[in-house]
Parts: structure tokens; C-alpha cells; sequence
């Protein structure tokens, strides 16, 4: 995966009506988004998808917040909020034609914790093509705020 195409899913929205463009912009931008300390511990293998995904061992509450104030103001424009919780990773590898030895844990080596404040909010526009994916972000919003005072 280049490292420009990085990035962690919090809303999931699928195929948007350009008319929705603006308010999504507006909903970021009147956020007071929470700082999230995100660190990926270890690498999965997804079976069904063919990935290899870098996961966190401690899924951040922060996240979690950032996600339900997500969701609130999408689900008023009427789109539809997954069932499944949310699950923090970064899609490291697709088409992965040998899958890992079963039961074999994949650790990341430790290095140094990537600071709180380096984490962006972003509405990004995905487009498949025959190369895969190409993430563009259309607007990113500072994480700057803590989630202990958000309601």
C-alpha cells in the first residue's frame, strides 16, 4: 500500500451525492474534534478481503467518541451507520495470495508512540481504479480537543 493511501475509516459513507459535499465540509468543520492516541501493536490476516491489517491492541475511547459525533449529524442526512463497532486499522497489503501460517502472531516492532496531535479528521474522496485505490482528501480538521468535556 503507497503510504500516501494510509489511513484509518471512522465513517465509511460509500457512494455520495456531490450535492452532500457542503454539508459534509460543514459537519467537519464545526467539530471540536478530541485528540486520539492510535498505536498499532500487531498485523492481522483478513481472510475474506486477502489484507494484511495493522491493529491496534487498545481501541482508543477517543476514537470511539469521534466516530458517535460523526455519525449523529450523518445519520440526519440519511446515511446509514454500519452495525458492526468500529475498528481502527490500516490495510497494510491487498491481494494477498499466501495468507501468514495460521496461529503465527504478527507483532509489530515497538517504536516511538506517533504524537496525539499528528492525527487529522478528513473527509477523503476514494476511487478505484484498475492500479487500486487512490485516497483524496477534500478537507482535513485538527484533532485538538480532549473527549472528557463532548456530550
Amino acid at each position: 500500500m503507497p503510504p500516501a493511501n494510509l489511513h484509518v475509516t471512522l465513517a465509511f459513507l460509500g457512494m455520495v451525492p456531490e450535492d452532500d459535499i457542503p454539508e459534509l465540509l460543514a459537519i467537519g468543520q464545526r467539530g471540536h474534534w478530541p485528540r486520539i492516541q492510535l498505536d498499532f501493536d500487531r498485523v492481522e490476516y483478513w481472510r475474506k478481503p486477502k489484507v494484511l491489517v495493522a491493529m491496534p491492541v487498545t481501541i482508543p475511547e477517543a476514537g470511539v467518541r469521534i466516530v458517535d459525533l460523526l455519525w449523529s449529524p450523518l445519520e440526519q442526512l440519511g446515511y446509514e451507520r454500519e452495525a458492526r463497532p468500529w475498528l481502527p486499522h490500516l490495510t497494510l497489503v491487498r491481494k494477498v495470495s499466501r495468507p501468514p501460517p495460521r496461529g503465527e502472531e504478527l507483532p509489530i516492532p515497538p517504536r516511538p508512540a506517533r504524537d496525539a496531535g499528528a492525527w487529522k479528521l478528513a473527509l477523503v474522496e476514494s476511487v478505484t481504479d484498475p492500479a487500486g485505490p487512490r485516497y483524496t482528501p477534500l478537507a482535513r480538521w485538527a484533532l485538538k480537543g480532549d473527549a472528557s468535556h463532548l456530550s
